[in-house]
């Protein structure tokens, strides 16, 4: 069985234990599911489990325009043999079948297992994210920056991940989905690890990663002379990098030129939300910058005002925070920045 075909939408019958441990091995494996199904779902809301939508074995029943994969996720045999028995009489012939109940217990061990903590990028439950982020000093002790200074729950320790990937990795997931499975362009400027792994899996994504510095990435990119030509880009993703260039209009501007029309810029840098943007061309040294930006290669402290600035350059600004689409639980669960930031543009 193929469970990565691309016209086939993947399905796990079964959003208790045994659908959400096989849901994390298939998903450490880079095979998509389209969504988990239940018997009934209560409320009107579409709920979700990590990214991916919830529904109901009615819903199910009325894709009948679709070629399906389901996938019973279910420990009593005896159930998982009547859903079965339930989804053959609707004897659809677009519907594969494949009860995993047996296949669950004997190969998918205990570390893909609900825990208190989870890392939504490599899957795996963490007894806890261990300590990481930039030292304190007079900055962060003054204001309060989004993922600045020492944070407690910032590392996963399995697969390294920083708290602001793993939203990132969500944002991506549920906002632009498309970018691990569609065809497309992507230019990856100082690419994240993790996202980059998972972003390359998708064979039909034209990929490129960049840096200022040679031998970090696939092509060495100076963001405010671009060498691509207009329009090239789908996508273009670029966290904690602003903040480091000096002529930030002239960064933006050609970012909007090599973006195609409807793209998508992804970014990100730490916000201070207690004052407006702040720089001062005079501060040139890597001692200044650290005491009045909170790092020695910063060459601005982003403020409250951040929204606004980018809207100035002609980018409609979408705006994704943790506070706004989690609840406190999914937070503390997946390690996650409160008011952690990941913003999605598109050109005007």
């Amino acid at each position: 069985m193929n469970c990565c075909k691309e016209e086939s939408k993947i399905i796990i019958y079964g959003a208790g234990d045994y659908g959400k441990r096989f849901y994390h091995f298939l998903k450490s494996i880079h095979c998509k599911i389209d969504y988990f199904c239940q018997t009934i779902c209560e409320g009107e809301q579409p709920q979700y489990y990590d990214d991916v939508e919830i529904i109901s074995s009615k819903q199910l029943s009325k894709m009948s325009n679709e070629e399906i994969i389901v996938l019973i996720a279910i420990r009593d045999n005896e159930i998982s043999r009547q859903v079965k028995g339930q989804l053959l009489d609707w004897n659809y012939s677009f519907m594969s079948i494949y009860e995993c109940g047996e296949f669950i217990s004997q190969n998918i061990s205990d570390a893909f297992e609900e825990g208190k903590f989870r890392c939504n990028i490599c899957g795996n439950g963490v007894k806890k994210f261990e300590r990481g982020g930039v030292s304190s000093n007079k900055i962060f002790d003054k204001y309060h920056i989004i993922g600045g200074g020492i944070r407690e729950n910032a590392i996963c320790p399995l697969c390294g991940s920083l708290d602001r990937v793993r939203w990132l990795y969500r944002v991506l997931g549920r906002h632009i989905p498309e970018i691990f499975y569609n065809k497309c362009s992507v230019l990856h400027i100082a690419p994240e690890f993790e996202i980059s792994t998972r972003i390359q899996s998708n064979i039909l994504c034209d990929y490129y990663t960049g840096d200022i510095m040679q031998g970090a990435s696939m092509h060495i990119v100076d963001i405010t002379d671009i060498q691509f030509r207009d329009g090239f880009f789908d996508y273009i993703i670029l966290n904690h990098v602003l903040e480091h260039i000096e002529n930030e209009k002239k960064a933006i501007m050609e970012l909007k030129r090599v973006i195609k029309p409807g793209g998508k810029i992804i970014l990100s840098f730490p916000i201070c939300m207690d004052r407006n943007t702040y720089e001062n061309s005079n501060i040139r040294t890597p001692e200044a910058r650290l005491e009045e930006y909170g790092q020695e290669d910063h060459v601005r402290l982003y403020g409250k005002d951040y929204k606004t600035k980018l809207e100035a350059y002609g980018l409609k600004v979408n705006i994704f925070s943790p506070q706004s689409e989690c609840s406190r639980e999914e937070i503390s669960k997946y390690g996650f920045i409160y008011d952690d930031v990941s913003i999605v543009c598109s050109p005007l």
